[in-house]
Parts: C-alpha cells; sequence; structure tokens
C-alpha cells in the first residue's frame, strides 16, 4: 500500500536540509515502511497522487542532453506515479525526446528514497540523484537563485541495455569537478517491475541501498551543500532499440528523510565563536578558504572559513562564558575533500590545566565534533586553540561551548560495583572505550557535581555493542584460506566487501574466526547469487560438538546472511567453516561468514535508575532511532552538587555503560516568535561579478535563526546571531527575503515579514583572461588558459583572425580543470602566423577585452594511441589518467611491455620530437623512450611519477621521409606503471611553430 503525504507545512519547514528536526506528534506523520537505515524522520515526500506534475515542487529538465531533447510534454502524471516518456521524435536536432524533474526543494545529509519501474529496451539511461542548480547548467530552468551546484550523489544510473547493472557513485564541483571512485552493483532486473532504491547521505559517507539491502558504502568527506534531486531518464546510447517506443520509466513516490538530531549538544546558554568573532585570533599566514573567486568551504553559519598553509600558523577561541561550571566543547570540522589536515590539534585551557585532541579533518566530516567536558572560569581567558600537526590545509571555523555536565566512564563520578571488562572495539561517546560486563551482580554509577539546582535533560551514551559479540571473517582476513584455483569476482558483497569464486569442483575455501570469548554463537554467511552458480554451495561448520552441513543455492535468493545455525565454541580459533561445491558444477561464490555470540547484548536494553530531586525514576531507553548516540532517559529536577546520579544493572546479558549528560533544560515555551526588524542588501563586488546578499534582524533569543531566499532554505545550520551573509547571486534578479526563529527542541517559528530586494544590475565586463597560451599542431592548433575568477561565469568565445569561431561560450564554470585541456582549433594554414584571442563571458553577456596570441601551424606528424602507427607488445590496458587534450592513455605493470610510436613522415629532415608523459605517483620513474631516426638511435628516461601531463622535448634528430622512424617506450625500472599518449615530430625547417 502506498503511503500518502501527511507531513504538515510547519513541519516540512523545520525538517528539511538536514537541519533541526521537529519531533512531530505521531498523528502528523502517516505511517511508512521500515527504512534500511535507523535515526531518520519523513521531512517531505511526493507520492505522484494528483492528476499533474506539482510544479511549485518540480521544474521540468529541459535542453538538450546526449541523444534527446529534454521535453517537458514526456513528464505526466497518473494512476498514482511521475512517467517520463520515450519518444522517436525530432526535436532541437536531437532524434528522440526524453525527460526528468528537478526538485524546486534543496535537502542535505538524510535519507533518499523513490520506487521505480525502468525502461529494459537498449538506448535510454534513467537516473536518480542529487546535484544543485545554476544558470551555469542548460537544463535547469529559469533558476534564478544562487549557484547551490557543489556535488552529485547518484543514487542510481541505469543503462536500459543493461537493467541490472546500477553504476553508483557520487562527484564535487568544488575547486573542481572531482569523482569519488564508486562503482556497479548487479542487482534486480529494474525493467522488471518497480524497486525501491535509496541512499543515506551522513557527513562522513554515502550508503546505498536496493529494495532494502547495502550495496555500496563511499566515503564522503567532502563538501556539504543544499541540493536538489533530480528523477531523470534520457535517450543515451546509440544504436536505440525502437521497437517498443514510445515507452517510459515510471517512479512511484520520491522522499526524502531529514535526520533526527538529539537535543543534547544543544543549549539556550551555549555560547559560539566564529572566526571573525570577537575572541577569534590568529598567529602566522592565515587567507580566506577562497579559489578561482569562490568561498569554497561550508562553516557552521556560512563559506567565510579560513585556512593556512604554514605549519607555525595557530587560531585560537576565547569564550566570554557566563558562568563557573562544566561545558562540553566542540569544534566545527570543515571537511573538504582530500586537503584538510590530517592531524589537527585542539588544545582545551580549562580549570585543570591543558587537554589536547587531535582531530582527522579529512574523515571527521562537516559537522561538530566534541573535544569533551571541562570546568572553566569565566575571565582567566580559557578557551581553545588549534594548531598542525602534519603536512596538510589546517582549517579553522567555529567553536562552541555548550553547558553541560559529562561524566565518563573513565571519569570522577563514575564508579563500578561487580566484575567489568574494558572493550577497545566498541567504542562510545567521542571514540573512546566502553566497558560491559556479564555479572548479573554487576553495576555502574555515574554521579555528576551539576552547577546549580534546577530541571536537566539526562542522556546515556548507548554503545553500539554488536562488534564485541559479532566475529566476521572476509575473504581479505588473515582467517580465510582457499585450495584450488580462486579468482575475485566483480559480484559485491556484505557492505560492498570483495567476493571470490571458481569453477574447480575440486576447490574448497574456510573462514577460521578468533573468538574472543567461548560461549553459543549463531553462525551465518553472506551468499552472492549470479545466475552461473553453483546450486549446491556445502557450507560445513566444524565445532566441539562436531560437524554440522547446509547447502545453499547460490543462484538466486541470496544477497543476504543465510543462518548456519547456532553452535557451542571455544574462544579462539578451533572452529572453522569450509565451503565445498556439493552439486560439482557452477561457480562456487565465497564472502564473510560471521559468528554472532547469543546474548551478547540484550533485546531490550538495560533499565537506568535515575536518582533526583523527586526520587527515584526507572527509565527503559528508546533505541528507535539507533545506537551509537545520545538517547534521552527523560527530564528530572536535581539539587546542586552530587546528590543525583545514574545508574545501571546488568540482568542476565551483558549490559554496556559509557557516558552520561546533564543538560540544564529551558524552560518550556510556546513556539519561538519570529524576529523582528528583518533587512537585506546586496552588496555587488565589480571586480568578479559577485553579488553579496546581507541579511540582518534583531535576534530574539531564540537557539538560532534561519534564512529562505524566495521560500527556499538557504541556511543548513541555525545562524546564531542576528546576521547572514551569502556569496552568489545573479544579477538583475528579485527575491523575496524572510527569517525564522529555531528553539532548542527544533520547533521554528512562521516567517517574519518579507523583505524585497533587487540584485543590481551587473555592467562591468569581466577580466580580460590571463595566461592564454597556444601549441602548434598539424593545420591547427592548441588553445590553453587558466579558469577566469569571474564570480558570475558563463564562459569563453574564441576568435580566429578576428573572426569569432564559437557559437555559445565554451567552457565549463564548474570545473576550472576543464581548461587544461585545451581547446583544439581547427582549418588553419601551415607556416603561416594566425592571431587566436580569448574572452571571458558573463552570465549577463558582458564580455572581456581579448587576450591574443599568434601561432604557426606545422605539418607535423602526432601519433595518439588510437592511431593506426601506435602498437604494443605485451599486457596494456586503458587507464583513467588524462593524456593530450584529455584523451585517454594506456598502462602497463608487466615489466617486459613495450610501445610504439611510427609516424607517417612527409618529407626528409630535422624534427623536433615530443612526448606528451601522463603522471601518476604509481607510475615508473624511469621510462625509456628510444628513438630510431636517420642516424642511428638515442634514449631519454623520464620519471613519470611528476613533471608530467605535458609535452616534454625528448630531443632534435633527423629523420627520411616515410615510416622509418620510430619510438619505442619500455619500463627500464621494472616496477609502476608504464603510461602512454601520444607523440608528436615537428619539423625544423618549416616555419618557427611553438610548443606548449
Amino acid at each position: 500500500m502506498k503511503v500518502r503525504k501527511a507531513v504538515t507545512i510547519g513541519i516540512i519547514a523545520v525538517l528539511l536540509a538536514g537541519g533541526l528536526v521537529n519531533t512531530a506528534p505521531a498523528s502528523s506523520v502517516a505511517a511508512t515502511p521500515a527504512l534500511p537505515v535507523p535515526g531518520y524522520q519523513l521531512a517531505w515526500s511526493d507520492e505522484f497522487d494528483g492528476a499533474r506534475l506539482d510544479t511549485g515542487s518540480w521544474f521540468y529538465r529541459e535542453g538538450e542532453k546526449a541523444l534527446c531533447s529534454n521535453n517537458p510534454g514526456n513528464v505526466s502524471v497518473a494512476a498514482g506515479s511521475l512517467r517520463i516518456a520515450l519518444k522517436r521524435e525530432d526535436r532541437n536536432g536531437m532524434p528522440y525526446t526524453c525527460g526528468g524533474v528537478i526538485s524546486q526543494k534543496t535537502f542535505g545529509y538524510g535519507y533518499y528514497e523513490t520506487r521505480a519501474k525502468l525502461w529494459g529496451d537498449q538506448g535510454f539511461h534513467s537516473a536518480f540523484w542529487t546535484t544543485g542548480l545554476s544558470d551555469y547548467v542548460p537544463d535547469t530552468p529559469q533558476y534564478k537563485g544562487p549557484n547551490n551546484r557543489v556535488n552529485e550523489i547518484d543514487g542510481f544510473e541505469v543503462d536500459s541495455h543493461a537493467p541490472d547493472v546500477f553504476s553508483q557513485v557520487s562527484h564535487w564541483f568544488v575547486p573542481q569537478h572531482i569523482g569519488n571512485p564508486g562503482g556497479v552493483y548487479r542487482g534486480p532486473d529494474s525493467s522488471n517491475g518497480y524497486h525501491v532504491y535509496g541512499f543515506e547521505w551522513t557527513p562522513t559517507e554515502v550508503r546505498y541501498f536496493i529494495d532494502g539491502q547495502l550495496t555500496r558504502v563511499l566515503p564522503k568527506p567532502g563538501p556539504h551543500g543544499l541540493q536538489n534531486i533530480w528523477l531523470t531518464t534520457l535517450g543515451f546510447t546509440a544504436p536505440v532499440d525502437e521497437t517498443n517506443l514510445p515507452g517510459e520509466t515510471a517512479w512511484d513516490y520520491f522522499r526524502y528523510y531529514a535526520p533526527v538530531q538529539s537535543d543534547a549538544d544543544v543549549s539556550t546558554g551555549t555560547v559560539v565563536v566564529d572566526n571573525g568573532d570577537p575572541g577569534y585570533a590568529e598567529t602566522g599566514q592565515w587567507t580566506d578558504d577562497v579559489a578561482d573567486g569562490h568561498h569554497q568551504t561550508f562553516g557552521f553559519q556560512d563559506k567565510d572559513v579560513r585556512r593556512t598553509e604554514d605549519p607555525t600558523a595557530s587560531a585560537g577561541w576565547r569564550p566570554q562564558l557566563p558562568a563557573k561550571q562544566s561545558y562540553e566543547v566542540f569544534v566545527w570540522n570543515p571537511s573538504f575533500l582530500h586537503t584538510g589536515q590530517k592531524a589537527a590539534r585542539y588544545t582545551v585551557s580549562h580549570d585543570g590545566g591543558q587537554t589536547a585532541a587531535v582531530v582527522n579533518q579529512d574523515s571527521a566530516g562537516q559537522q561538530w565534533v566534541s573535544l569533551g567536558s571541562y570546568r572553566m572560569t569565566p575571565g582567566r581567558g580559557q578557551g581553545v586553540r588549534v594548531t598542525s600537526d602534519a603536512a596538510g590545509i589546517l582549517r579553522a571555523d567555529a567553536v562552541k561551548f555548550v553547558p553541560a555536565v559529562v561524566v565518563d566512564n573513565d571519569q570522577t563520578g563514575y564508579s563500578e560495583e561487580g566484575t567489568w571488562q574494558s572493550s577497545s572495539s566498541v567504542t562510545g561517546w567521542r571514540g573512546q572505550d566502553t566497558r560491559w560486563s556479564g555479572d548479573p551482580a554487576a553495576t555502574a554509577r555515574w554521579a555528576p557535581t551539576l552547577p546549580r539546582r534546577t530541571t536537566y535533560d539526562v542522556y546515556a551514551w548507548i554503545p553500539d555493542g554488536r562488534q564485541d559479540g559479532e566475529t566476521r571473517v572476509g575473504v581479505t582476513d588473515p582467517g580465510y584460506t582457499e585450495s584450488g584455483a580462486w579468482a575475485a569476482s566483480s559480484l559485491t558483497g556484505w557492505d560492498g566487501t570483495a567476493t571470490r569464486t571458481t569453477n574447480d569442483t575440486k576447490a574448497t575455501a574456510q573462514w577460521r574466526p578468533e573468538l574472543p570469548i567461548a560461549g553459543r554463537y549463531e553462525v551465518s554467511a553472506w551468499v552472492p547469487n549470479d545466475a552461473i552458480s553453483t546450486t549446491a554451495a556445502r557450507y560445513t561448520v566444524e565445532h566441539p560438538g562436531g560437524q554440522s552441513s547446509v547447502e545453499v543455492n547460490q543462484t538466486t535468493g541470496g544477497k543476504q546472511w543465510v543462518s548456519l545455525g547456532t553452535y557451542d565454541f571455544a574462544a579462539g580459533t578451533a572452529g572453522r567453516v569450509t565451503i565445498a561445491n556439493a552439486a560439482g558444477r557452477g561457480y562456487l561464490r565465497t564472502n564473510v561468514v560471521r559468528f554472532v555470540r547469543v546474548g551478547a547484548d540484550q533485546a531490550t536494553p538495560p533499565t537506568y535508575n535515575v536518582t533526583h530531586a523527586g526520587g527515584v525514576s526507572a527509565v527503559a531507553p528508546d533505541l528507535s532511532l539507533g545506537v551509537d548516540r545520545w538517547v534521552k532517559l527523560g527530564n528530572f529536577a536535581f539539587d546542586a552538587g552530587s546528590k543525583g546520579s545514574v545508574t545501571v544493572s546488568g540482568t542476565g546479558g551483558v549490559v554496556r555503560a559509557d557516558a552520561v549528560k546533564f543538560l540544564a533544560a529551558p524552560a518550556r515555551s510556546q513556539l519561538p516568535s519570529a524576529p523582528k526588524a528583518v533587512a537585506a542588501y546586496v552588496r555587488p563586488n565589480p571586480s568578479n561579478g559577485d553579488q553579496v546578499l546581507q541579511v540582518r534582524w534583531l535576534p530574539n533569543g531564540a537557539i538560532g535563526h534561519h534564512v529562505y531566499l524566495d521560500g527556499n532554505r538557504v541556511t543548513w545550520q541555525p545562524v546564531r546571531g542576528g546576521s547572514f551573509r551569502m556569496n552568489e547571486l545573479l544579477a538583475g534578479q528579485t527575491h523575496r527575503v524572510t527569517v525564522t526563529s529555531v528553539d532548542r527542541a527544533g520547533n521554528e517559528s512562521v516567517p517574519s515579514t518579507p523583505f524585497m530586494i533587487h540584485v543590481p544590475a551587473d555592467k562591468v565586463p569581466p577580466a580580460t583572461p590571463a595566461g592564454v597560451t597556444a601549441e602548434a599542431t598539424n593545420g591547427g592548433a592548441v588553445l590553453y588558459w587558466p579558469q577566469s575568477t569571474e564570480i558570475d561565469l558563463h564562459g569563453y568565445h574564441v576568435y580566429v583572425d578576428g573572426r569569432r569561431v564559437t557559437d555559445v561560450p565554451t567552457g565549463n564554470p564548474a570545473d576550472a580543470q576543464s581548461r587544461a585541456l585545451g581547446f583544439p582549433v581547427r582549418d588553419l594554414t601551415n607556416d603561416v602566423t594566425h592571431t587566436l584571442a580569448v574572452t571571458v563571458v558573463d552570465q549577463t553577456g558582458n564580455e572581456s577585452k581579448p587576450t591574443t596570441v599568434q601561432v604557426i601551424p606545422k605539418p607535423m606528424a602526432v601519433v595518439g594511441i588510437t592511431d593506426p602507427g601506435y602498437t604494443e607488445t605485451g599486457t596494456w590496458t586503458g587507464s583513467s589518467v588524462a593524456g593530450w587534450q584529455g584523451t585517454s592513455t594506456r598502462t602497463s605493470n608487466t615489466a617486459t611491455a613495450t610501445a610504439d610510436w611510427r609516424p607517417a613522415l612527409e618529407t626528409s629532415g630535422e624534427y623536433d620530437v615530443y612526448a606528451w608523459v601522463p603522471n601518476h605517483l604509481n607510475s615508473t620513474t624511469a621510462a625509456r623512450y628510444t628513438v630510431t631516426h636517420a642516424s642511428g638511435s638515442d634514449a631519454i628516461t623520464i620519471d613519470q611519477t611528476t613533471g608530467g601531463a605535458r609535452w616534454i622535448l625528448l630531443g632534435r634528430y633527423p629523420f627520411t621521409a616515410g615510416t622509418t622512424a620510430h619510438i619505442t617506450l619500455t619500463n627500464t625500472a621494472a616496477t609502476g606503471w608504464l603510461r602512454t599518449s601520444a607523440v608528436k615530430f615537428v619539423p625544423v625547417t618549416s616555419g618557427l611553430g611553438g610548443s606548449r
């Protein structure tokens, strides 16, 4: 049964974009099927139940792409689903029409889901994905807001000729286009009925699901930016199978679930010091985190983040604290790709001295990171200081000080009775060790020293204890062994791990775990499945009681845990599981075997007893949002001092003890009121075309505020204070600005009175392009230039001898690296001087003055890896490392492999010989290019690990006309990857020419 929309407008406004979440009454959100991940609440959905598309919520995709023209007329809503038609019809120069929709709302961290039936005949490409909008992207119609094209997450991409192959990857577009390694997953036939597709986006990773099964996990350390959701189908791959056209893809719904944020890190008494605020100071050399004129990194409140590569630099935050008490200290981690400081040392000065915490800014994610709880006294200059412990870019944004008392399991106030052990595999608050006990008489107690008599919210950190009770052995772990002939498989296993396969019917594999504790364990195997697999994979479990076998059909029903039974095992490595092919045919496949200790963690969490001013309350924590997080035990009145406590006891299973937090609760109140005196203005920056929005208001005591532009929220986290700044608005547009207030519980006020702003027209042309160079080719040239720093960059125009050769501005404004690939100019005359020019064009249409260069094309011979004159010996493969003009390259790690380029020279004479050298850190350090010429041969050895990605002169040599000249490449280091691209032979006697 489909779930109908039942989310109120007020709740939608609060839940969007991964910000604070309003805990709505149960009646306000319809029951939904269980998600594959806990901790999320439905925030917005479109069930496509109406008679037409809700154009107040969706854009139509427009523009031409691949083989088709996106036609809004191909999009309809019928029978409870969105339909995208695929037709054979000519439109805007394309032979097919297609379509798609793009949400007008933007979303951040959370869980995204759709249910869809795709097309199964060759030629089309469907995708469920997020990316932002800008006028720089031609198929986002009439978008007039700020450029938010920051990243892209592909929940799936499916080519219809392979309807069971799902591409799951992600990308970033700042500071340039960077692809995050993903891959393909072979799953159900997407054209054979509806399937459910989802992905979870967190500060540190993206997790992909199909029909509730986890299919891939990708690290996601790079920039957070509120993004739009796209549901699209394109004509993509020729030849198109037109047998059943017109066709369609059908989309049952789209749902976004926002993270349910705990208010354990939020308090009305919180003090935040952002960079630029009073109390923030720097030493050494720091700059704004800006590249090509764009603010790159998302900080806590805005994109004003500071960065340094000075190893002696430091930044400090000194708050104006309201009282002498304990504060939990957090730093905002401005994670950004893989350029961050891997050992940022934050030193907290407090009443007890100084405490250092090292944070990997690469992997910690864009979020608040707790440094611990400390007692601090106003007026002593206490605070936080950050320095770098390793190479890399150190970034500094904001620090917050939350009045809270935290008692961890290694601090004063914590005590135990009975037998307890430390667990290093199960981590708790701040990634520290946890304590556990299987003693039924064991008790743990947390007794805080509270600063005053008041009401406190009490939280317990509930660890995820499964790792202590679960031992897994995968095909890459030491406990896994094989006999016979095995090979790696392209099928993915549990959590995206590797699998192995064999068609040797005598082959076996074995998993031998190292069990930490003797006890009873349930044994399960993750079973990969494929149509060509064996129908009888025999798993034999060896345990102290003997042997037990289970046969599993690996052709169907797999991609899940299959129980092999429950058995008693001793501690150590005596137990094992062996697999064999009992059918004697088909492919045998292996992945992970797990041993889960029965009773390792209680199915029902233990009861916490809270001793407070009113007595003792027994609390069973609600774990519906998951574990490994703060779970609220309730709201209680406590006296000042250490009279109150929290205890937990063992009751026959394993009980765990980590940390308990006490946070002074705010007074109960109605919804916060909207801020007053909202005003906004736009400050143009004529030097780079930026239009900067500044919004101000009178703070009203709320925990923070959200800013909306034309009804869409543009603030990710609630902004503290009374101002907000945003760059990169487009010139000439009018916007409606509103501001709301947010309280600690996540409740959001009604919007403020709208304030209308007009972005001034841009009448200033961009700066003249710098660094333009030209490389001569045979009958043409290649132009190179660095990316312009014009914020509203639209592209570039190219002129040849005074005539413009670009119909529309060329170049990718979102990818600074695209210019390094060069712009080819063709149909020039050899041995004649030509004048080439490049101009910059902005979104308004203003064009800069030209930068000119001269070039003399020459009758040179260029041989690339796809040309007839290129040959190889040994084992070679294609490489993702770009070659000349962005062309593909070839690579080999076979020490005896060779490559040879043999040009067809038109005339005899002297030639300058160049090789385009791809470089990569894993390449060979000794690539030997041997040039065979009229006078003999000469060898030049080049390090391909560095200094390449350009033409390198091999020398000037005499050659005779014809095909006797050639260049042979070998790997004299015998290690590393040998790489090839193109070579060129430039005649010396035919003009002067030029090379880049």
